[in-house]
């Protein structure tokens, strides 16, 4: 039987249906039909049944009439019972049709009703769920005007320094008095316009990553890969050797000696991992950036730590906020901007069970804990 077969066989059993029969009422029920074609439409219990009031009002009438005919005549003749019995019947005939008007009325009126009620209460709901996606656009959109004028702040000032040594450089080399330079100086601002433009990129993927997430944008992060933590770490690390070399640091990895099996999105975890330890790098003058990895029962504990300026207390609570940064890495290092750990933050909330804090301590050095799910 098909689900529309379903439907109708429904409706039709429901009240008002060809086939509907009112459990309620006691005669209904012993019949198993239906009496009159009236009681389709009638769900009353059989002492409340219209037909069976008349019924009883009709058999006191005549009992009152032939009483009274035979109290003023003292005896009962033919003509007096043929014209009680006549009233009933025309009375009957009447009353039928009008009860019957009356319970069907009563019917539609009370299923216009409960139409009328299942239609204002889906209207209810289908004006909420639009008032939601208006407020939730609404939301975006603000988001979205923040997002704006925190990008312009960033434009008029991280990106201005960048831009300027590229446009300077540039506009040397265009009036041919880098031809004048020799050939270490040259190369000396040829590698700063490219270290610029470097950074002027880096920031303008993090403003591009942070709006995404700022926004409610998908970014397709899917926790499903499962990561050998061991390997990648080892990886980034393998690239950042030359960074730390060229800055005199020691690059420290105590590499386990084991895999170390995780779920999450390589992709974006390595970029949060390269991150971390790049910043461990940048801000490290002298001394090491020491890298451990380990594993404590169902958790894998990553640790980032190095011996440079440090976090001053004051900005530790909010380096992982949208646009901060502390006050010495301003001083530090005029670019930047200020969302790589408002990304790392991003990305290590969308994996289930993982967490990212630090611990720091000005001109002493960072710490900083990434901890995950083991995948046994």
């Amino acid at each position: 039987m098909s689900k529309q077969q379903i439907t109708n066989n429904k409706q039709v059993k429901a009240i008002g249906g060809e086939t509907y029969l009112n459990k309620n009422c006691w005669l209904v029920k012993n019949l198993n039909s239906l009496p009159y074609t009236r009681c389709q439409y009638c769900e009353l219990r059989f002492r409340h049944c219209l037909f069976l009031q008349y019924q009883v009002i009709s058999a006191l009438l005549i009992c009152f009439a032939l009483a009274l005919f035979y109290i003023l005549d003292k005896k009962l003749s033919f003509a007096p019972i043929i014209i009680v019995f006549a009233i009933v019947i025309i009375y009957g005939y009447f009353f039928n049709k009008s009860t019957e008007k009356i319970i069907k009325s009563n019917f539609f009126e009370k299923k216009a009703k409960e139409e009328l009620k299942t239609l204002s209460s889906k209207l209810e709901d289908k004006v909420a769920e639009q008032t939601k996606e208006i407020k939730a656009k609404a939301e975006r959109m603000l988001k979205l005007v923040e997002m704006r004028s925190d990008f312009l702040d960033i434009a008029s000032h991280q990106l201005r320094t960048p831009t300027s040594v590229i446009r300077g450089t540039l506009a040397m080399m265009r009036d041919g008095d880098m031809d004048k330079m020799k050939p270490v100086e040259r190369s000396k601002f040829i590698d700063g316009m490219y270290q610029k433009s470097i950074k002027l990129e880096e920031i303008i993927n993090d403003i591009l990553m942070a709006s995404e997430m700022e926004t409610g944008s998908e970014m397709n992060i899917t926790t499903d890969d499962q990561i050998d933590l061991t390997d990648l770490v080892n990886k980034i690390i393998s690239e950042h050797i030359f960074d730390a070399q060229a800055k005199k640091l020691q690059l420290v990895w105590q590499k386990p000696n084991e895999s170390m099996l995780i779920r999450g999105s390589l992709k974006y975890l390595g970029e949060t991992i390269d991150h971390i330890l790049d910043n461990a790098i940048k801000y490290t003058i002298q001394g090491a950036v020491t890298v451990t990895l380990a594993k404590n029962v169902d958790k894998v504990l990553l640790t980032i730590q190095d011996t440079g300026i440090g976090i001053p207390k004051a900005d530790q609570a909010k380096v992982f906020n949208k646009f901060a940064r502390a006050k010495n890495a301003k001083n530090a290092y005029t670019d930047g901007s200020g969302l790589g750990l408002f990304i790392v933050k991003e990305v290590i909330d969308k994996h289930p069970g993982a967490k990212v804090w630090l611990e720091s301590q000005e001109n002493k050095g960072t710490k900083v804990y990434l901890e995950f799910i083991l995948n046994k």
